[in-house]
């Protein structure tokens, strides 16, 4: 037999097959040192060389010289220079790849907790290995909002396998979808409207809730959360909270539940009319703002309207905004219960005095009181009063003698001024007043008859404007101006030209006098007459009439 001779260089190949035979692999070692110096641990595993495992992977773990634990040989040497590594961590992963793979091939169901959220799905820690689950294999229903679940611990089943090259693939789905179907067709024989349940908040949207019967979801809606107004779903659910729910209606065929909070509690309008009586006053919270008023909440589901006329005693609200805002706490007086229609009118300013009736009682037509301006319209201006409501100085009662086309003319916004009461209509809420009535009316100084000096302005065809002694205004006609017939008034007379005229009417109330050129002529031509008259006529004698011709004739006849 020939013996093949080995060169050094087959020796080291033989020997290096070897040593990787003996390494990648569990093995049982004793522990001979533990040296927190170096930050290592010895352990004898029967090699000539003890092996070395870093100190943090025993980290938390009581252990002792001379217990025995398995290691994996994770590099393996020769010499006495360079000790075997050791890891007591890969042993265990090496031990929960072994039951891994048992649970891929008898398809048997583990546990996965969640631990963060990447492209396509999840990452997930089953006992030290990390794997993969899709996002289409998370729960039964799937779970849209992935974020929901990170760091649950749920059940799973492998449906990828790859030691080599630690690929984990796992399903949720798969691991509960037939129980699932199991629990939901036995609570579907269970179900019925009205049936009152628990359940668990499985997720939140802005329309609702989800709500998890055991093995089937259910929708609650915004709406049937409460009697009253939700403006979140937030505000009163959260993700594992447990609650009860009725039933509303359910569809087998298309899975679908709906479910009610609010139904789980008494209806807030029964027996309503023994708990808000008109009349009464009572505090509520301001739920929602209008143009045509205010609504106050009591108590959750019941809730009045305050309509912007019963707002305030003295502001003209024209939006209930204006007034009052979401969220404020207010008194408020009943005035109406329809419990049939679920509706309440409620009144904020009858909880106050009305001051309109103060005023009534405190003034009357005619009396001089001081108030401030508060704001101006094109027709007049507003006036505070000490009671807190408002009159209204109409432009015409400002100025006797000025043509006031807007109040800025006389007063301005915050000026305290001095008014006569006109006329109060407290029923409609409403106090005129003047500034003019302060003074003696200036037309009152013109009657009839009066014979007047005036200047001409404004003088048009058919009449002219005329400024009297005091301020006042009068008209002249171009028929009052001669008895002869004219055709344009600005012919006969110039602007600001002085003339003597007789007063034909006046009316003070109406701050109208119209006066006459005509009339006056005519009078003076009867005055004349009435003086030729008496010269002629107006107890003359006869002899004063014809005297001097008979005085002649008694001369004639003397001779």
């Amino acid at each position: 037999m020939n013996e093949e001779k080995l060169s050094m260089e087959d020796v080291v190949k033989h020997v290096e097959s070897v040593q990787e035979e003996q390494a990648n692999r569990v093995v049982k070692g004793k522990i001979i040192d533990i040296d927190e110096h170096n930050n290592n641990i010895l352990v004898d595993i029967g090699y000539k060389s003890e092996g070395v495992i870093p100190l943090k992977e025993l980290e938390g773990k009581d252990v002792n010289v001379g217990d025995e634990i398995e290691v994996f040989i994770v590099k393996r040497s020769s010499d006495y220079e360079h000790p075997p590594v050791l890891s007591y961590r890969r042993a265990q992963q090496e031990h929960q790849w072994e039951k891994l793979s048992k649970a891929h091939d008898e398809e048997l169901v583990i546990d996965a907790t969640i631990e963060k959220r990447v492209k396509g799905g999840l990452i997930v820690d089953i006992d030290g290995i990390k794997g993969f689950m899709p996002a289409s294999l998370v729960g039964y229903p799937m779970v849209k909002n992935l974020d929901s679940v990170i760091s649950k611990t749920v059940p799973c089943k492998i449906i990828e396998y790859d030691r080599d090259k630690r690929n984990v693939v796992v399903s949720w789905r798969k691991a509960i979808e037939e129980d699932v179907r199991r629990k939901r067709e036995e609570l579907y024989e269970q179900l019925y409207p009205g049936k009152i349940i628990k359940g668990t908040v499985t997720g939140i949207k802005s329309f609702g809730a989800f709500i998890d019967l055991g093995g089937v979801d259910g929708l609650l809606h915004i709406s049937e959360l409460s009697w009253g107004h939700v403006d979140k779903v937030e505000d009163m659910l959260e993700p594992g909270q447990e609650i009860e729910v009725k039933v509303k209606s359910f569809n087998p065929n298309s899975n679908k539940i709906a479910l009610s909070l609010k139904e789980t509690k008494p209806h807030p309008w029964e027996n309503v009319e023994e708990k808000y009586t008109p009349g009464n006053i009572m505090s509520g919270k301001v739920t929602g703002v209008t143009n045509y008023g205010a609504f106050v909440e009591f108590e959750p589901g019941v809730e009045g309207l305050v309509r912007t006329e019963e707002l305030s005693w003295t502001d003209d609200v024209k939006h209930a905004g204006d007034a009052l805002k979401e969220g404020d706490e207010v008194n408020v007086k009943i005035l109406e219960v329809d419990e049939e229609n679920q509706k309440i009118a409620l009144s904020v300013k009858q909880t106050k005095p009305n001051p309109w009736v103060e005023v009534e009682e405190k003034y009357k037509e005619g009396d001089e009181i001081e108030g401030k301006v508060t704001h101006l319209t094109d027709f007049g201006a507003f006036v505070l009063i000490p009671e807190g409501v408002e009159g209204l100085i109409h432009i015409s009662d400002m100025s006797w003698s000025k043509e006031v086309k807007h109040p800025s003319e006389i007063v301005e916004i915050e000026d305290k001024v001095k008014v006569k009461i006109l006329n109060i209509d407290a029923r409609k809420q409403k106090i005129s007043l003047g500034i003019k009535q302060l003074e003696k009316n200036p037309y009152k100084d013109f009657k009839r008859g009066d014979t007047v000096k005036a200047k001409t302005k404004n003088i048009q065809r058919s009449g002219a404007h005329l400024d009297m002694p005091n301020g006042v205004e009068a008209y002249l006609h171009i028929s009052n101006f001669s008895k002869e017939r004219i055709d344009d008034l600005r012919d006969h007379l110039k602007e600001n030209e002085e003339i003597e005229c007789k007063v034909t009417k006046c009316i003070p109330e109406k701050k109208y006098i119209e006066v006459s050129i005509k009339d006056l002529q005519e009078d003076i031509s009867e005055e004349d007459h009435k003086e030729r008259s008496k010269s002629t006529s107006g107890g003359s004698t006869l002899y004063d009439l014809i005297g001097d011709k008979l005085d002649g004739l008694t001369e004639e006849n003397k001779e």
